[in-house]
């Protein structure tokens, strides 16, 4: 079941959150993390549960969190025509893909997005990571934008 997330799920999502970036980290070095990473994203989803400006989303089964997604509406100056909403993560434990929960969660947001009038929707996505390229090409999402990174020595 999709239910809006409480301060008592916060180590659940941190453990998702962790599981989701040591699969980042083992694919690429640009994730490099700093040494108190969980308690300083421990503070961020304390301070999103808090604002009226995000929405944390979590699935749960048998009484485990078992994703979560976060989001928000886009701060991009107001010189656009439609306002824009922003995924800013989405995962699920490794035990539980392949299920249908991220396409139950990215319903709902987008559901909450229709609400608040926002046609259109964006999220980033690391151009290595194939299975959620994957994931949101199935879901209608494509690509329009590149981030490039260049490393400074």
């Amino acid at each position: 079941m999709i239910r809006e997330a409480t301060k008592d799920d916060i180590n659940p999502i941190i453990n998702l959150w962790q599981e989701m970036m040591d699969f980042h980290i083992q694919r690429s070095a640009l994730y490099e993390m700093k040494p108190d990473a969980r308690n300083i994203y421990a503070g961020y989803i304390k301070d999103i549960l808090k604002s009226p400006d995000y929405v944390v989303l979590v699935y749960e089964i048998e009484d485990k969190v078992v994703g979560y997604l976060t989001a928000t509406e886009s701060d991009d100056p107001p010189v656009y025509k439609k306002s824009t909403g922003i995924i800013s993560e989405l995962s699920v434990t490794e035990a539980h893909r392949n299920k249908g929960i991220g396409e139950e969660l990215l319903r709902e947001i987008e559901k909450i997005f229709q609400i608040y009038g926002i046609k259109r929707i964006e999220c980033m996505v690391s151009d290595f990571n194939e299975v959620s390229k994957s994931f949101w090409h199935k879901n209608g999402y494509d690509p329009y934008n590149l981030v490039c990174v260049k490393l400074l020595r």
